[in-house]
């Protein structure tokens, strides 16, 4: 029996806290199986949770994911002043991560990562209440191939591209400085993208498994935050989490690939509420995904992730402190727009991602994930204790296979 989203985050919060033997008592409960296969299976989903998520095991900062990390302070015997300057410090350090991975590269300041399927208003949608209907976002049309392909020279490939891109030091100034996070126009990006798009034309779905066909449409969705009655009755619905209702829209009218979700126990219009959708998990080994969020308001944040890593100089200052992790670009999708709203009483989010831009290809198989997280749990001094989620639907080493 297959773990549902909300009883593998109850086993890997027991697991983050030190838990086995609570995580295996649930995994028991939840699959109703012997001990010794819940130890086996509990002692696998440690094993990759450790490798997902050091950062619960150890006191070493995670890569640069784009997620704040829910790291524990270092206990040491030194002397009360030495503490107190000590933690004064990392107050600061702390502050500063803030502003660095939230504030900075964050148009409406919101949180940028981790799942939710809470959607929270716009400033001026606040409630169910709200005067009129939030404004609708309109789609470009007559878009030109060329703003995200280029033609590739013989040996090209993904990972000679990207190699090619981290030695330019017009990467370098972009990585360094406050437009990392706008949009990358560059060509070396675009041939990255056709080298990808190229990789996912080419996929087919791992053997045994039986992709989700996302439907056609005749009709563009009315992105707004509202999900009006009729508006996705002909697209792929896919429940994510039945005790929360958190359901997700997936359709198609081969240019956009259009995708909702209605998250009904999201109720509160101020918070961490954000949908994260993922794509090309598995596609070649140095892409981890490529992915997309939608937080309270209009807008869009996309983000490569990789296994890349930076071969030059340490890093000589705070601005190229991306030096030490793992490479992540943001700015990927030109072509992705999103919004929410409370229009509904609860948090609703639409988006739509321009397919040739994203690589998505038709009849060719790729791999899907989402995460809808919504208010963190706190202390009773209102202090961030760990994330809270409303749903998964798959996650990086079990995605979904969909194909429309």
């Amino acid at each position: 029996m297959a773990l549902t989203a909300l009883q593998a985050y109850d086993i890997e919060k027991a697991l983050t806290k030190g838990q086995k033997i609570e995580a295996i008592k649930l995994y028991r409960e939840a699959t109703s199986c012997d001990l010794s296969h819940a130890k086996a299976e509990v002692e696998k989903i440690l094993v990759t949770l450790k490798k997902q998520k050091p950062w619960y095991f150890n006191d070493d900062l995670p890569q640069d994911t784009g997620v704040l990390p829910n790291s524990k302070p270092k206990t040491f015997g030194f002397n009360k002043s030495f503490l107190a300057m000590f933690f004064l410090v990392d107050t600061l350090i702390f502050a500063g991560i803030i502003y660095y991975f939230v504030l900075r590269d964050s148009p409406a300041s919101s949180p940028r990562q981790k799942v939710q399927t809470t959607q929270v208003a716009q400033p001026t949608q606040n409630t169910a209440s709200t005067q009129g209907r939030p404004k609708s976002i309109s789609l470009p049309r007559d878009i030109k191939p060329s703003i995200n392909t280029d033609i590739l020279a013989a040996g090209d490939s993904f990972d000679s591209l990207y190699q090619t891109k981290l030695s330019k030091t017009s990467y370098i100034r972009r990585k360094s400085s406050s437009k990392s996070s706008s949009y990358d126009s560059s060509g070396i990006e675009r041939k990255i993208k056709t080298a990808r798009s190229n990789l996912a034309q080419s996929r087919i779905a791992d053997a045994g498994i039986t992709p989700n066909r996302i439907q056609f449409s005749e009709h563009q969705a009315n992105l707004d935050g509202v999900i009006d009655k009729g508006e996705w009755d002909d697209a792929t619905a896919l429940v994510v989490d039945e005790a929360s209702q958190t359901v997700l829209y997936f359709k198609t009218d081969g240019q956009w690939l259009f995708i909702a979700c209605d998250a009904p126990q999201e109720k509160s219009a101020k918070g961490y509420d954000q949908l994260r959708v993922y794509f090309h998990a598995g596609l070649t080994p140095n892409l981890v995904n490529e992915r997309i969020h939608i937080g309270r308001s209009s807008g869009v944040t996309s983000i490569r992730q990789t296994t890349f890593r930076w071969q030059g100089k340490p890093p000589q200052n705070n601005e190229e402190r991306w030096k030490k992790y793992a490479i992540n670009d943001w700015g990927l999708y030109r072509h992705a727009y999103g919004t929410s709203s409370m229009r509904s009483g609860h948090r609703q989010y639409e988006a739509a991602i321009l397919l040739a831009e994203a690589g998505l290809h038709r009849d060719a198989p790729f791999t899907l994930y989402a995460e809808i997280e919504t208010d963190p749990l706190k202390n009773a001094e209102g202090k961030f204790v760990e994330r809270q989620y409303l749903g998964a639907l798959g996650d990086e080493n079990n995605p979904l296979w969909m194909v429309f």
